[in-house]
């Protein structure tokens, strides 16, 4: 590492300690948390990059393709219009100009990507009224926030270069933005912008969630209802010829759609991988569980599939404490944008349900999800815990 790779490590990491200050609203309690949940998550960093370093990896590509070409090179890919040319745009200045290591250039995307953690805290915030209601929540006797956080999966894939941290900030951040528009809209616009160039189908998924949303929340007139929802079919239609270049099919015709899945099902499937599966012979129930909660035990490939099967199996126990806890109750008592997120989370699971075959690109796609399933997850045991309390003093 050079001294300018030392400087900018030091300033990242600084930076990365203090977002709990830097962002207003943190009390003294949420700053230590958020010291300590990027400790975890820089650790992770490390592991990712002696791991990608070791075993190879997209992140390697992203960052020494721009390194040594040239700029009008890097250009000439962009016009391309595929999603790994903006990767590739945005690394040339630190990897080709600046010359930073690998090493550095992880750590960037690594606070980028804990960026995400720290919305969540800002949304966990605003949305949970009685905020102190909800750290007395407890899963097996430990309290479920701010510890559901520490998964490791989601801080491996949000902490390397790749299209993977950009969009775990991005989702999150969409989400946070529609909290407060008014405030919030060049944020808004920005990662609405970053997710269309990266994977504009994720773009669909969550303006198509919050439209849900939109039409079914009961506050808002039905003039609003059908503005907004016309807005969004003005966007679709605009943005069509895009996903269809970005995804490489002629058309969106059902026919079209059910062979561009089952091929893209069976080449993810074939043996390239210890991880690859053969998913084509499943029913789709098995199809979801399989891009939801595996590897699991009997996957186990190394050392890495342990930590990831211990935290699917988690995530299993989490989703039954949902399923106990009344979801549609707390569905129906959510502010709009707790009801946009399972939305947001369904519409992706069923999607890439269909098409993933390998569980190594399971374990990315999802990882965009998966926050979004953790904070409505959270949002139903607190508002039921909270019912509960409410009808026991009205009983009293």
């Amino acid at each position: 590492m050079t001294l300018l790779d030392i400087t900018i490590t030091i300033i990242l990491i600084l930076i990365g300690l203090n977002l709990g200050k830097l962002y207003r609203g943190f009390d003294k309690r949420e700053q230590k948390w958020l010291r300590l949940l990027f400790l975890f998550h820089l650790g992770i960093t490390v592991v990712f990059s002696f791991y990608i370093s070791s075993n190879g990896g997209d992140a390697i590509k992203y960052w020494n393709l721009p390194k040594l070409a040239t700029f009008q090179e890097v250009w000439n890919l962009v016009v391309t219009r595929r999603a790994s040319s903006f990767i590739y745009f945005i690394n040339y200045f630190p990897s080709n100009v600046l010359s930073l290591s690998f090493f550095t250039g992880n750590l960037i995307y690594s606070v980028v990507g804990f960026l995400g953690f720290v919305y969540i805290f800002k949304i966990v915030k605003q949305l949970f009224i009685d905020y102190d209601s909800l750290l007395k929540v407890k899963f097996f006797g430990v309290p479920l926030f701010p510890w559901i956080l520490f998964l490791p999966n989601l801080h491996f894939w949000s902490s390397g270069i790749g299209k993977d941290a950009i969009l775990f900030f991005c989702c999150i951040a969409f989400f946070y933005g529609f909290l407060n528009l008014k405030k919030r809209f060049k944020l808004l616009l920005v990662v609405s912008l970053l997710t269309l160039i990266i994977r504009p189908h994720i773009a669909v998924f969550l303006f198509g969630a919050i439209t849900v949303a939109y039409l079914i929340d009961g506050r808002l007139k039905g003039y609003q209802k059908l503005f907004f929802f016309l807005v969004f079919l003005v966007g679709l239609f605009t943005m069509a010829d895009y996903l269809l270049v970005f995804i490489q099919i002629e058309n969106f015709e059902i026919t079209t759609l059910e062979n561009f899945a089952n091929n893209r099902a069976l080449d993810l499937s074939k043996g390239r991988t210890e991880s690859s599966i053969d998913v084509s012979s499943y029913p789709f129930i098995l199809k979801v569980f399989t891009f939801l909660y595996r590897p699991l035990f009997f996957d186990i490939i190394g050392v890495l599939a342990i930590l990831s099967s211990i935290e699917n199996l988690i995530l299993i126990l989490f989703t039954l404490k949902i399923i106990f806890s009344k979801p549609f109750l707390g569905f129906k008592k959510g502010h709009f944008v707790t009801k946009a997120m399972p939305i947001f989370f369904l519409i992706g699971t069923l999607s890439f349900s269909l098409i993933l075959g390998n569980l190594g690109i399971m374990l990315r796609q999802k990882n965009m999800l998966f926050p979004i399933f953790i904070v409505f997850g959270l949002w139903v045991i607190y508002s039921n815990s909270k019912y509960t309390l409410d009808e026991d003093s009205n009983r009293n």
